[in-house]
């Protein structure tokens, strides 16, 4: 039972008390035929809704894969009763936002199921901004015919759509290629890490389990691990800055700049910043998908006031050069030759 429901009883019951005092007092027998029958009411319309509800499917459907902001996303509700009897109030408590925003208050939604029907129903969200857009809903109640008693049904949902920023037409740009070396790196035909072995120590957290040297850990009964030769290299190293005021813009930038780079066959790198621990994950792109991953991982990220990414990154990566910046609305690179 919700607290709504104490109005409606209150109110019955006040009705049911006069018509009572009117049984006693006119001895009418149409008044007793209707006392009987304002008694018997909410247990017939409690018991119809019970009975409804054992036959009633509730399907909740995101069509679409992701979309670009801004767009209009939309939410398909499925009520299949196979009862005779309707469900006039079924009520939908849900949020939904984008998850670089403050959380928005909870929503009702009110349907209607129909007996022996299947009705649907579209919910749409007008989506202005770039980000992960979730809808989570937390409660579904049902209530009866005459409001005394809710139900609530054991149905969840919670589903995230990512939502694409619009891509910008770039200017001439000649873009720098970074030279840097990432604590991830994997072995690769690029040279990411030399064949040479450097050391073995013991292990650490977040080691790779293949660079385990399983004959030194069995014979020290410690964890030993291989490390390699680092070998530089130069790539593209898109830093992408999560700042409030500039973020849609800085996400717009960071696309476009990714297709177009894709577009002429190069493969590049993001640095992907923790500003829990002010840690990076880099993450090689080298097609759209890559890029799509990339853009993902950035939306599961907290944005900043004021961003300390690139801070960070020189503070950590000290002799790094030509880190292709998205900061404050403009693309900053060493070798920049035109504005965005």
């Amino acid at each position: 039972m919700r607290k709504r429901n104490l109005v409606y009883i209150i109110t019955y019951s006040l009705a049911v008390f006069l018509i009572l005092l009117g049984t006693v007092f006119y001895r009418q027998s149409l008044l007793t035929v209707l006392l009987l029958l304002l008694l018997l009411l909410p247990v017939i319309s409690i018991s119809a809704t019970a009975a409804a509800l054992r036959k009633l499917t509730i399907t909740v459907e995101m069509h679409q894969a992701e979309i670009t902001a801004p767009n209009e996303l939309r939410v398909l509700f499925r009520l299949k009763n196979d009862s005779i009897f309707p469900l006039l109030n079924l009520d939908f408590l849900f949020t939904f936002g984008n998850g670089f925003f403050p959380s928005l208050p909870p929503q009702e939604l009110t349907l209607f199921a129909e007996g022996r029907r299947t009705r649907e129903y579209t919910l749409p969200f007008e989506v202005a901004a770039a980000g992960m857009f979730s809808i989570h809903i937390d409660e579904v109640y049902a209530t009866d015919f005459l409001h005394f008693y809710s139900f609530r049904l054991p149905f969840r949902y919670s589903a995230e759509l990512p939502v694409l920023p619009p891509t910008l037409e770039l200017p001439p740009i000649t873009l720098g290629k970074a030279l840097i070396e990432s604590e991830d790196s994997e072995p690769s035909p690029d040279g990411d890490l030399t064949q040479d072995l450097l050391e073995i120590r013991e292990y650490r957290p977040g080691d790779r389990l293949k660079d385990i040297h399983w004959k030194m850990t069995a014979k020290t009964d410690e964890l030993s691990v291989k490390e390699y030769e680092r070998a530089r290299d130069l790539y593209f190293l898109l830093l992408p800055e999560l700042e409030g005021n500039f973020l849609q813009r800085n996400l717009s930038l960071f696309f476009s700049i990714g297709k177009r780079l894709l577009k002429e066959q190069e493969r590049y790198r993001v640095a992907i910043y923790h500003s829990g621990d002010r840690s990076f994950e880099f993450l090689r792109v080298g097609n759209e998908e890559d890029l799509l991953q990339a853009l993902y991982r950035l939306y599961l990220e907290p944005s900043e006031r004021i961003s300390t990414a690139y801070e960070s990154l020189s503070e950590q990566y000290p002799d790094m050069q030509g880190v292709i910046r998205i900061h404050g609305g403009q693309i900053l690179s060493s070798e920049l030759s035109g504005a965005a």
